[in-house]
């Protein structure tokens, strides 16, 4: 009995001093009682390192809450994991939905630049396997493991770094797989499962720390974005303003496209060409949510169920925080765009309103009119450009005051409808033909519906002058059309001989002139439905040519000169030679430049 309570004692002090198992199979003991106290031995160093462990793991835990930016908790994690598990290398993959597959973020103990480098098909090697099925796997000897499908890209790369046992486990936060942790070994090693659920904790605290410091980032971006604009809009900074500060923030290249898909503003090295995205272009107005591809997202400026325009952000290295802070930018965007078109329609439709009393009642308050034409620029007492424009397609007339309203303010003018036509004011009176000349390319180009005509008048100081030359502009631009040269702006100076007529005082002379020459065919005409005038003036502008004039009209030799007896019959058989022939000519193009009105001899 002596002897057993001496080896107990022996054992316990054993125990207390932590030896190694050597020192309790020297005690002189019953083996039973020695196996005993070896069991006790084992249970208390592993109660040890599960300790030591979950200290790790609290300290690691505590850590992570306390870092905000991803870089710095992606290290971390690797760090701890090689540091907990007692690993020779520690690394991480995340998952890249948009290319289906996983890639090396972070590593602690790789050497080799293909490792560093490398991605992982999912489904492919062991870290695929986790990424696939969202399960943890280990392997004591990764190359001679049958379980995983192996490829030559996968086995070449852990091969150059020497690996051979491996323990992947998900980063996983409720259904959000983000990548997969690994630790691993150059020999083959096989991983306790207080180590598999050791790192599976660590994994499970590093998803959670991801979410956060994602959150923060996005938040983080947010708010800069958020400041940055909200900036812009207090400066009044425009699309132009906001792809710059866009492009600051996020550090990338910016474009913005209007509600048409026409660029607004670029700001950057990069911006992407939109003619290269109409597939995403169209997504994106359809289901009104961000597109990605590869480093650019395209992103939807919508308010109150209205399509504004389009955000291009292009960066390498493009993340879920930069699409989230790109449609916080979106929303900034929407109620920016909003104001302004607020503001351009408020201030559109006062220069619409003081357009239509300038031209319609100039007389009724004259002081007025000029301090209301003030406030938006125009000094009536200066001389003034007037140009009246009229497109082929009335349904985009709208589009062409919009057009012609910015073209207006961009040089000092106002612009509206007034009359049926377009009418815009310029300040200055050097050359109205080029200024018609340029409008009328800027509202063809523009409006997206055929030619726009353009016809233009200078005008010397005063409201009176600027309602006689928008007469004449309206005129010139009826000219225009009747001459079929659609598309042109011209001013009365640059039409010859009808824009001398069109300066006639005595507008009801010219039409007495032409009731007395051509009056008959015209009556024919209207009476019959035939084509007299029509056949009289392209029988001239074919000079005499009976094959050529047939050919212009469509129609057999022998009906045209079936016309021309007819025409013959109604105004004299001299009308096509000597002085008569330019009487009947200048009527008939008198005739079809001037406003539709009875003719009366």
């Amino acid at each position: 009995m002596t002897t057993t309570r001496t080896a107990t004692r022996s054992l316990l002090r054993l125990l207390r001093e932590e030896a190694d198992e050597s020192a309790f199979h020297a005690v002189e003991a019953e083996a039973p009682l020695v196996d005993d106290a070896l069991e006790i031995r084992s249970r208390l160093a592993a109660h040890r390192r599960r300790e030591a462990a979950l200290a790790g793991l609290y300290e690691t835990a505590g850590d992570l809450a306390s870092l905000r930016d991803l870089e710095d908790v992606l290290q971390a994690i690797v760090r701890r994991a090689r540091t907990l598990v007692g690993t020779d290398v520690a690394y991480l993959l995340l998952s890249d939905p948009e290319a289906g597959d996983t890639y090396v973020r972070v590593t602690d103990g790789i050497t080799t630049e293909p490792f560093k480098n490398g991605r992982l098909a999912v489904g492919t090697g062991l870290g695929g396997l986790v990424a696939e099925t969202a399960q943890p796997y280990h392997t004591a000897d990764y190359p001679n493991d049958e379980r995983f499908a192996h490829s030559d890209y996968v086995d070449g790369v852990i091969a150059a770094e020497g690996l051979v046992a491996i323990q992947g486990v998900p980063l996983k936060f409720g259904d959000q797989v983000y990548g997969v942790l690994f630790v691993a070994n150059r020999r083959v090693r096989p991983f306790s499962p207080e180590e598999v659920e050791l790192l599976i904790s660590l994994a499970n605290h590093a998803a959670l720390a991801i979410e956060n410091a994602t959150l923060f980032e996005e938040v983080r971006k947010a708010a800069a974005v958020h400041e940055r604009l909200t900036a812009v809009a207090l400066e009044g900074g425009g699309a132009a303003g906001l792809a710059q500060a866009l492009a600051e923030v996020l550090h990338g290249s910016v474009l913005v496209l209007d509600a048409h898909d026409r660029p607004l503003a670029a700001a950057g090295e990069e911006p992407p060409e939109p003619a290269t995205w109409k597939r995403e272009l169209g997504d994106v107005r359809a289901r009104r949510t961000s597109v990605t591809r590869g480093g650019t997202c395209v992103t939807p400026i919508v308010a109150v169920g209205e399509h504004l325009g389009t955000l291009f952000f292009v960066r390498g290295g493009l993340d879920a925080t930069d699409v989230h802070a790109l449609e916080r930018a979106a929303q900034s965007a929407a109620l920016m765009l909003l104001g302004e078109r607020s503001v351009a329609e408020a201030e559109q439709r006062l220069r619409g309103e003081i357009l239509d009393d300038l031209l319609g009642a100039p007389h009724r308050d004259p002081d007025g009119l000029r301090r209301r034409a003030a406030l938006v620029g125009l000094d009536l007492e200066d001389a003034h450009i007037v140009l009246a424009a009229r497109g082929e397609d009335p349904d985009r007339r709208r589009r062409i005051t919009e057009l012609a309203s910015a073209h207006a303010g961009r040089l000092g003018g106002i612009a509206g409808e007034y009359g049926g036509n377009t009418v815009v004011v310029l300040p200055g009176a050097e050359d109205p033909g080029r200024a018609a000349r340029t409008l009328a390319e800027v509202l063809t180009a523009g409006s997206g519906g055929g030619r726009v005509t353009v016809g233009a008048e200078a005008a010397v100081p005063g409201a009176a002058a600027v309602v006689e030359a928008h007469r004449d502009a309206a005129r010139c631009l009826d000219v225009l059309l009747a001459l079929d040269r659609a598309g042109e702006g011209a001013c009365r100076d640059e039409l010859g001989i009808h824009g001398i007529l069109l300066g006639q005082a005595d507008r009801r002379e010219l039409d007495r002139f032409v009731a007395r020459t051509i009056g008959p065919l015209v009556e024919h005409d209207a009476a019959r439905g035939s084509e007299l005038v029509r056949t009289a003036l392209e029988y001239f502008a074919c000079d005499g040519s009976l094959s050529r004039t047939a050919a212009a009209l469509y129609v057999h030799v022998n009906t045209l000169y079936q016309r021309i007896d007819r025409i013959s019959a109604l105004v004299g058989k001299q009308w096509r030679h000597g002085d008569q022939a330019l009487q009947v000519h200048l009527a008939l193009k008198t005739y079809v430049t001037r406003p539709v009105r009875p003719l009366t001899s």
